[in-house]
Parts: structure tokens; C-alpha cells; sequence
């Protein structure tokens, strides 16, 4: 009781709306023109350059909260959509963020003195990073947070947060200006085997620390027994057990692969953290027609003209 004031009568936390803002004299910028400007400050970046962009202007944005933290798999960030215009950004901050910024609620970003960044084709809202290899870094500050985050109304989620793509409309239904947005694929099928692209193995695959497992590796052969999400191993002569990432192959065309491209239409890979609640739950056997929604999200190489087309699953 001694930490606070007038602990005998709190006051409800406040509700923040665009006004509040409005009245400071800060503009608001939609996700999807803060993006464009973000490109427009980098002229000539393509997605495998380290580029960033410290706002100093006095603007605003503010997005619904379509991911969640809960069950492990997106890591020490939001990703926030904006309905008007149609478009999503990552929001970089620390751990517990469902705690704070649960699914449904609407979040505005002060964003003078933050710093949007590319990394492989994402853009983010961050701060300054200290490692030259990254544009921007994590707010992880409680402080700084106070300064730039405020929560606004919680509101429901609605069948319009989430974009529906199928076998049918795959090839325009989406497109990179839908990177960050929940997502629902419907009529995938899992394809367990060797594609021409992805990280040149088997799917699924596994990576930790420079070291991947597949179906070639020893004591891997049986892929309908261990074929799960992601997977936690003790490595030989290791004392402590490894948390390996999952890479599985979905596809609404996996004839397309042939032309030798990641990006090839209608091929995702489901990339799931070691750490998630659910790794030890199986994929889809090969040959499975399923449903997937997940936040869509794009991963090139360094020079950016590699690309593969990932999905985070929230849950």
C-alpha cells in the first residue's frame, strides 16, 4: 500500500481515445501511409537492407491488437492492424504483452523518438538498436513505453481482422502491402518432402544454433512419428536440452516451386519458436487439406532477392 497515493480509492486506468492526441497538436498517420513513409525516408532499400527511420515529427498511429504472446510463439511484440486502411505493422516491445495488449484492443504509438525498421522485409516500430545488423531494437523500457504506448478501448475481434485467402484467389487476393495481418488460409495442403526451395532440406525441418535436423538425419527417418510443430532435443554431448524452431511446408500449388524461388505463389512456410506451448502438437500428416490463420509475415536473405512467405501461428 505504501507504493501508491490514494490506494483506499483507485482510480480506473484511462481509456484513451485519437482525441487525446489530437489535443496535444500530434497528426495522426494511418499503419499504411506510416509504412509508405518509413520507404519513402529509404529510398532505393530493398528487403534485405538494414535501414531504419528515427521519427521527429509530432504524429500518432494506433492499430487493434491482432496477435497474442500467450502461448509462445510471437515473441516480445504486438502486431497491430488498421481497419481504415487496411494494414498491419509490428510493434516491438517486451514479454507479457498479453498481459497488457490483449487481442481486440486498440493501442496508439506516440511515435516521435521511435524508430521504424526493415528487417528481411518487415517493417516494425522499435527504438534505437545498439547492433549494426538490426534497424531498430525492442522497447523494452517500462519507462520509455509509458512515454509512447497508451491502451485504448478493448473491442471484440471481428471476422473483418482477418484477411480469408483460398486455392481460388491466392494469387490476388493478397499481396506484401498484407504483411503483419492475421490471416486465414483456407484449403492448405501439407506437404511433407523435398522442395527446390526454402532452407534446401527436407520439410519439416528443424534449426537450432547452426545445427538442422530432417528426414535424412540419424534417428529422424520415421517422419509420421516425430513430424511436430517444433520439437526440444538435448544435442550430443550438450548438457542442456535445445529449443528448435519448426519449419513446415503448406501449399496451394506445390507444382510452383519448380521455378526455383521461395516466393513462388501459394507456398508458406509455418515457422514455430521451440518455446511455444503447442510444439509438441503434430502438423498435419502430408496429403491434409487444412485451415490455418496466422500472422503473415516475409523473411529474404541479405540481399533480399530470396524471399520466403512465413505464417506465426498466435495459438
Amino acid at each position: 500500500v505504501g507504493c501508491y497515493n490514494d490506494y483506499r480509492n483507485p482510480k480506473a486506468a484511462k481509456i484513451y481515445t485519437r482525441a487525446d492526441f489530437e489535443k496535444e497538436g500530434l497528426e495522426y498517420i494511418s499503419i499504411k501511409d506510416l509504412k509508405a513513409q518509413f520507404k519513402a525516408e529509404n529510398t532505393g532499400m530493398n528487403d534485405g537492407t538494414v535501414a531504419s527511420w528515427t521519427v521527429d515529427e509530432p504524429i500518432f498511429t494506433s492499430g487493434k491488437v491482432i496477435s497474442t504472446d500467450r502461448y509462445g510463439n510471437v515473441y516480445k511484440s504486438v502486431y497491430l492492424y488498421d481497419a481504415e486502411s487496411e494494414s498491419a505493422i509490428e510493434l516491438k516491445l517486451n514479454t507479457g504483452n498479453y498481459l497488457f495488449h490483449p487481442a481486440g484492443q486498440i493501442v496508439f504509438v506516440k511515435l516521435q523518438g521511435l524508430v521504424l525498421g526493415n528487417y528481411r522485409g518487415m517493417t516494425s516500430i522499435g527504438t534505437t538498436s545498439s547492433n549494426a545488423s538490426y534497424s531498430n531494437d525492442n522497447i523494452e523500457s517500462k519507462i520509455m513505453q509509458d512515454e509512447h504506448i497508451f491502451s485504448g478501448e478493448q473491442q471484440q475481434m471481428l471476422k473483418s481482422d482477418t484477411l480469408v485467402v483460398t486455392k481460388d484467389n491466392y494469387k490476388t487476393a493478397i499481396s506484401d502491402a498484407d504483411l503483419g495481418r492475421l490471416v486465414r488460409f483456407e484449403g492448405l495442403e501439407s506437404k511433407f518432402g523435398t522442395a527446390p526451395w526454402g532452407y534446401k532440406n527436407t520439410f519439416p525441418n528443424y534449426f537450432a544454433n547452426s545445427t538442422s535436423y530432417d528426414v535424412n538425419s540419424p534417428g529422424w527417418s520415421d517422419i509420421n512419428e516425430w513430424a511436430t510443430w517444433a520439437t526440444k532435443r538435448r544435442l550430443e554431448g550438450a548438457n542442456a536440452e535445445t529449443y528448435f524452431y519448426g519449419s513446415a511446408w503448406f501449399t496451394y500449388d506445390a507444382a510452383a516451386t519448380g521455378s526455383g524461388t521461395n516466393a513462388a505463389p501459394g507456398n508458406y512456410v509455418v515457422r514455430t519458436s521451440g518455446y511455444s506451448q503447442f510444439r509438441d502438437n503434430k502438423i498435419p500428416v502430408s496429403g491434409s487439406v487444412v485451415d490455418l490463420t496466422a500472422i503473415y509475415t516475409k523473411f529474404t536473405n541479405g540481399s533480399g532477392n530470396y524471399a520466403t512467405y512465413q505464417l506465426t501461428l498466435n495459438t
